[in-house]
């Protein structure tokens, strides 16, 4: 319902909310109840409806006013996981930390270089998408101790700190050189591993094995071959298509719908993402906690990294959303 002629552009969004919600249950839901009884008297009532499925695509076909109230009209595509396709991709904030390379020693000499210049390929095709925002790349590792314990941290202390903000990822480049096979005709193995992580921890990785059949191996032994004929081509073999498997990586984590956990602070709710993440004054956000009915909040003030939101049932306090978890969906608004 639309309250007064201020209120057109929420009222329309809330229109769309709700209807992809109807699409999101009409993939199926997820029904849990929870009654209480004291002496034959029931004192609580609880049921949780939570949508199977989620919005992976939608387009708003029609949006229509009947006095106060607007109607929306959507077409969605409704699955269980990412679909590697989405009208509106969020943008990452990224922090690369230092490759993990590891060589073995019987590896030949231009194995380490080799490794060092793959790590280094992945970065600049990180820093070449268009939905990346780089933060910046450090020789240091991804920080593992607690905010609490840095204070105290020789390193934090003298060179700052590396941590990811909240909202953020953090880019590791794993990579591990291997010499296999048996005789006389040696493999080279190369292992890599792409790891992106968010700053909740959660973690998406691509792992890829190469190897190519070495030159033969001199008498001076394996630490002998290749030097070198081969070793432009051996390399190109080994890098051949990774660029684009990185693109996939970063095509399917850019379609993932932004999230976040709300704070509630003066009775403002508040979540630290924004304009960064590629959030919009027309993104909803909807409840992803396991434990509590899907709701839906709007946007009233959105920033560069935090927005600001309210519940679209007005009869819901700010209160019951201290740390529950949220995932956004652009309406197009």
């Amino acid at each position: 319902m639309q309250s007064g002629a201020e209120d057109a552009a929420s009222a329309k969004r809330r229109a769309v909310a709700d209807a992809l919600l109807q699409a999101a249950l009409s993939g199926g839901a997820s029904v849990q109840g929870h009654t209480v009884v004291d002496k034959s008297v029931v004192t609580a009532d609880l049921l949780i409806v939570r949508p199977v499925g989620r919005v992976l695509r939608h387009q708003v076909l029609s949006l229509t006013q009947a006095g106060g109230t607007w109607t929306a009209v959507i077409e969605a595509v409704v699955g269980a996981g990412v679909s590697g396709q989405c009208e509106r991709r969020r943008n990452l904030k990224v922090t690369v930390y230092a490759p993990l390379i590891r060589v073995r020693p019987d590896a030949p000499a231009w194995s380490e270089p080799l490794a060092m210049e793959v790590a280094k390929m992945l970065v600049r095709r990180l820093e070449a998408h268009p939905a990346i925002r780089m933060v910046r790349v450090t020789d240091r590792e991804m920080p593992r101790i607690s905010k609490a314990r840095e204070a105290f941290d020789y390193e934090t202390l003298t060179r700052g700190s590396t941590r990811m903000g909240e909202g953020e990822h953090g880019f590791i480049p794993v990579v591990v050189m291997d010499v296999g096979g048996a005789g006389a005709r040696p493999e080279l193995r190369m292992d890599l591993e792409m790891v992106l992580i968010a700053a909740d921890s959660t973690e998406s990785r691509q792992a890829i094995r190469r190897s190519v059949p070495l030159p033969a191996v001199s008498p001076l032994g394996r630490l002998a071959v290749a030097i070198e004929p081969d070793r432009r081509q051996l390399a190109a073999r080994l890098t051949e298509g990774i660029e684009a498997e990185m693109d996939a990586l970063l095509d399917i984590e850019t379609c993932r719908p932004v999230t976040a956990n709300l704070a509630v602070a003066g009775g403002r709710i508040e979540a630290p993402v924004g304009r960064d993440h590629g959030l919009t004054r027309g993104s909803i956000a909807f409840t992803a906690d396991a434990d509590h009915s899907t709701e839906m909040l709007e946007v009233v003030e959105i920033g560069a990294k935090r927005v600001v939101l309210r519940p679209l049932d007005p009869g819901r306090g700010a209160k019951s959303f201290a740390g529950r978890p949220v995932r956004f969906v652009e309406t197009g608004l």
